[in-house]
């Protein structure tokens, strides 16, 4: 069924085509042979000289072009926009001091992280779309997948599979962070709050942003359960008081609320809610992990975040507090943090977009050239963060960690990256081999990046 289908959609692509080439071939000058030759009479040249002209004016209405920002097509009146493009992220790890780590330890070595493809663009000037879908895994995932109505001056209204409203680690795309892997905020921002389907309504000036947002589950999430699925809702507000091109104070706090699935999803808060944090996305290690909290009901979440930049340097930070409440059970709290700073050192500024409340990718004033001697742009950053996921008798574990990174932009489109993270002060992890009396003195992890996006 599914080979006809295709098989149809060719011939009559194909028809189309060729029906489209005729036309475009009847220019006037072999209509003018034609007509002289007694071929077809005036009345026939004239349709068909009608017709070849709107078919030229229709080609000519839409304008490609392909550069840094993707593959983009537009229509003259630029009511209708499409934009095609990607990323790729490929990474290496390597681990050490994990060997007191009960069972396996770290997994070292390659990944494909993420490889998306994404469609976005405008219908109708006040309809905003994306559709983006990631293959990494040897599988395929749906990541965005919304409509925007963009029509009132005021109000932006979103409808479908999105990030919500929280944190401004969360909000940035992995393509703009300055480190690999996110901080230890995301072990309870992303649990609950990441992508889900949803309506958000979101108000936005130059320097402000405020959202709201109502959702259901991710599309990732799994009902083989049965019972209804949960839902929530949050919110996130920022304000950047001083917001030019080299100088950005940046202000923002959010709060969500999630009820729980009635199916032991681990995802969006479900009756099997868990809390963990990966070392890298393909390690298997998790030095704070709360592992399956039965008999989860609601869960809250309030965070605040601040960052400050002056030139090529900043810095940047963020509080997260999240409480659970559970049938028949104690309520139990957790809570994280993270500091980071960053210096270009060939001078460059972050970008900063105030009616997002986030930072974009850094732009090198000169893209690397062997042959026009450019060298693009490097970038250190480093990054303090902490999380506590203990709390009654749920033994989640404690952890600090440092991390130093170095990033070479060498043009808008392409990032090479190399993290140096240490684990430290591991205190009550679950992983932990018995006879190391419950503490781990420290795990190094040595990421590496390449990195393309348009």
């Amino acid at each position: 069924m599914i080979i006809n289908k295709i098989a149809k959609i060719l011939v009559l692509g194909t028809a189309a085509s060729l029906s489209s080439i005729t036309v475009q071939a009847a220019d006037k000058e072999l209509l003018n042979i034609l007509l002289q030759n007694g071929s077809i009479n005036q009345s026939q040249y004239n349709t068909l000289l009608k017709k070849e002209t709107i078919s030229k004016k229709d080609v000519n209405s839409i304008v490609t072009k392909l550069d840094k920002n993707g593959l983009q097509f537009e229509t003259a009146d630029k009511e209708f926009k499409m934009k095609i493009g990607g990323r790729l992220h490929a990474d290496a790890s390597f681990h050490s001091g994990d060997n007191d780590i009960a069972g396996d330890s770290a997994t070292n070595g390659t990944e494909i992280r993420r490889a998306r493809l994404y469609i976005k663009g405008v219908m109708w000037d006040d309809f905003k779309y994306i559709s983006e879908f990631d293959f990494a895994d040897n599988s395929i995932a749906i990541k965005d997948l919304f409509v925007t109505y963009t029509g009132l001056d005021w109000l932006d209204i979103t409808a479908g599979h999105q990030k919500q409203a929280i944190s401004m680690e969360l909000q940035e795309s992995s393509n703009d962070i300055m480190f690999i892997e996110r901080s230890l905020v995301n072990t309870i921002t992303a649990s609950a709050f990441d992508r889900a389907i949803g309506l958000n309504l979101k108000s936005s000036g130059k320097d402000w942003s405020a959202q709201i947002g109502a959702y259901s589950e991710s599309i990732g999430s799994s009902s083989s359960d049965g019972g209804d699925e949960g839902w929530g809702m949050s919110s996130r507000v920022t304000y950047a008081p001083i917001n030019t091109k080299n100088q950005v104070v940046h202000l923002g706090a959010y709060g969500g609320f999630r009820e729980t699935s009635d199916n032991n999803d681990i995802l969006n808060g479900g009756k099997n809610t868990r809390f963990s944090y990966e070392t890298t996305h393909s390690s298997n290690l998790k030095l704070t992990d709360t592992g399956k909290i039965s008999d989860s009901e609601n869960l809250s979440i309030a965070g605040f975040e601040a960052a400050y930049m002056q030139g090529p340097f900043s810095v940047q930070g963020e509080y997260a507090y999240a409480w659970l409440t559970r049938d028949g059970e104690p309520s139990v709290d957790f809570n994280t943090f993270y500091v980071q700073a960053g210096w270009t050192l060939t001078g460059e500024s972050r970008s900063y977009k105030g009616s997002d409340g986030e930072f974009k990718r850094l732009k090198p004033a000169k893209d690397f050239s062997l042959k026009n001697g450019g060298w693009g742009a490097l970038e250190l950053a480093a990054r303090y963060d902490q999380a506590d996921m203990t709390s009654e008798n749920i033994i989640g574990g404690s952890e600090k960690a440092v991390t130093l990174a170095l990033n070479w932009y060498l043009n808008q489109n392409v990032r090479l990256m190399a993290d140096y993270r240490r684990a430290f002060d591991v205190e009550n992890s679950a992983i932990l081999a018995a006879e190391n009396s419950g503490d781990l003195e420290g795990v190094n992890t040595f990421s590496l990046r390449g990195q393309w996006a348009f």
